[in-house]
């Protein structure tokens, strides 16, 4: 630690465990913990009122972590040493940062929207990319949507490639687990209209400019190849693209969708 700080208790042996199983949704899900790791991510967490149960550090910490440390500290999270060798094997990057976080995970969406005005909901439908999904979430803070809705076969958004992905949207924006079959209803409550983003068609022509999208939607957003899943009443979103590309990466395309209504409705 630096001069005059306190120096701290070694990890033990079930901590680091612990720290290495949230690397596992399994172990993620039986503590309602996910890790988090370097100074960034764990200033993160404390601005998001996460209160982490562990942190573990190099000792002596790398440059820049000190910061972060402290406001641990000074919040009261447990604060222990890790050589540099137990750090990484507890790490799942190839270059481990040297600062583990155990962080509770944020509580689920409420379901509350508020009955006027612009509302926004991205519904993540089988999106497997852990980067994609981290950069989508990363996206819906950005533009303000008011949750995210994961549904079955997508990315654990508490995963730490996604949360890394999500530069700590992950631990910022509401989310919600829920499958494709209750949509069309929570559509319909929230007087939402629902918009599935879909390629342009081949051979189609020039397309119009698109409409903005409606002030209060669900935006679907599915897997490159098998789409969105059936949903009744959802309507395409397209972006409109030059013909020598098959398709947008759907981080792309989502962001895009994303941004449009941001600029039609809140910029």
């Amino acid at each position: 630690m630096a001069p005059g700080a306190v120096s701290l208790p070694r990890a033990t042996r079930a901590q680091l465990a612990g720290l290495a199983g949230l690397r596992e949704a399994a172990g993620r899900r039986a503590c309602g913990q996910l890790l988090v790791e370097g100074p960034t991510l764990l200033l993160e967490a404390l601005d998001a009122g996460l209160l982490p149960a562990l942190v573990a550090v190099e000792d002596p910490p790398a440059e820049g972590a000190q910061p972060a440390l402290e406001r641990a500290r000074a919040a009261g999270a447990p604060l222990v040493a890790a050589s540099a060798r137990d750090a990484a094997r507890v790490s799942d990057r190839e270059h481990a940062r040297g600062l583990l976080a155990a962080v509770p995970q944020p509580p689920p969406w409420d379901g509350a929207l508020p009955a006027e005005g612009p509302v926004l909901l991205l519904a993540l439908c089988g999106l497997q990319d852990p980067g994609n999904v981290g950069t989508l979430l990363r996206s819906a803070r950005a533009f303000g949507a008011a949750a995210v809705l994961v549904l079955p076969g997508s990315a654990d958004p508490f995963g730490p490639k996604v949360v890394r992905a999500s530069a700590g949207a992950a631990l910022r924006v509401p989310l919600a687990t829920l499958q494709a079959a209750v949509l069309p209803d929570l559509a319909r409550r929230q007087r939402l209209a629902l918009l599935a983003a879909a390629p342009p068609r081949p051979g189609a022509g020039r397309a119009p400019a698109p409409a903005a999208p409606p002030a209060r939607c669900l935006l679907l957003l599915g897997h490159e190849t098998r789409g969105v899943p059936g949903i009744e009443g959802a309507q395409p979103a397209v972006v409109p693209h030059g013909p020598g590309v098959e398709s947008l990466n759907v981080a792309m395309a989502g962001t895009i969708l994303l941004a449009d209504w941001y600029r039609a409705h809140r910029a």
